[in-house]
This record gives structure tokens, sequence and C-alpha cells, in this order.
């Protein structure tokens, strides 16, 4: 029950954690057109994406429940690989996985996929 999705961010060298959202899932399209603005200046910065990203969530998400962020152990060939993330979906929007460099998004496993999951 839910409509959740995990985000993960990268870099030319590093992955960030991945950020889970337990409702919302829906939203993560506009809040990553929303992140891509504020990060002006800072792209292919994974880590501080990642930050930012937890930042602007925590802001519309009340309470102490629905927002998290765990380690993993994925690399930067894992991020490509459709099966790999599909492991890593904890289904409906599913695993949503965003290049810093310009803020394009690839999602896997989940509805957000089947609307092609790239924005500029």
């Amino acid at each position: 029950m839910g409509d959740r999705a995990c985000v993960i961010f990268f870099d030319a060298t590093h992955v960030s954690p991945t950020v889970y959202l337990h409702w919302h899932g829906d939203s993560v399209p506009a809040w990553l057109d929303e992140l891509k603005t504020r990060m002006t200046g800072r792209y292919s910065d994974a880590q501080y994406a990642a930050a930012r990203f937890v930042g602007l969530c925590h802001e519309r998400i009340s309470g102490n429940l629905s927002l998290g962020i765990w380690s993993n152990v994925l690399t930067l060939k894992e991020l490509r690989d459709p099966i790999r993330m599909g492991d890593e979906s904890p289904g409906n929007a599913g695993v949503v996985v965003v290049d810093t460099s310009d803020f394009t998004w690839k999602a896997y496993a989940g509805y957000l996929e089947a609307n092609d999951g790239r924005r500029s």
C-alpha cells in the first residue's frame, strides 16, 4: 500500500544513498524539476543533489513517516541495468535514477517507467 518510489542520484564517480518515499511517487517528476533549478551551479554532484532532494521532500511531507534514506552498494554500471534496478523497486512508481550532470532521469519497474521516465 502506498505510492512508493526510490530515488537514486549519480555523477561521474558517485552513487548517492537511496531516498525512499512511501507516498508521493507521482510527485517525483515535479520535485526533480524543482531540484534541477535549486542545483543550478552545482550540477554533477550526486551527494549534494540527494541531500537537497531529501530537504525538498521534507518540506512537503509532514510528520515523521513516509520519507527515508538508506545506504546502498550500487555501482554506476548497475544503475543502468534494468534487471538490477527492478530488484531495487518498491513497486508503485518504481526506482528513479537521476543523472546529476543534467538532471535527466530514468525510471525502472514502476508506473513512471511507462511514461519513459525522461525529463530535461
